[in-house]
């Protein structure tokens, strides 16, 4: 009983594969959803609460992204280091 059904080796790359990429996106998600908001609301604090829901709502799911992609197709030969 003490298989699993994905290696802990692909689980801990999908943990780090969607940390990597939430850090990413929430580096660079904040500012469109904040300036939408603010254009159509033309409200500074509605501006900054939508822009960053925005911008946390993107980060998670991109970093879904990357975990679920990792456990499905394993671990990409770039990240182990024994390229071709």
């Amino acid at each position: 009983m003490g298989e699993h059904l994905v290696p802990d080796m692909v689980q801990t790359a999908a943990r780090r594969a969607f940390l990597r990429t939430a850090a990413q996106s929430l580096a660079n998600g904040f500012l469109v959803p904040a300036g939408l908001a603010f254009a159509f609301t033309s409200s500074f604090l509605a501006a900054a609460g939508l822009g960053l829901a925005g911008a946390v709502w993107q980060a998670v799911t991109n970093g879904a992204q990357a975990y679920f992609s990792i456990l499905a197709k394993g671990i990409p030969e770039a990240y182990t280091g024994r390229e071709g």
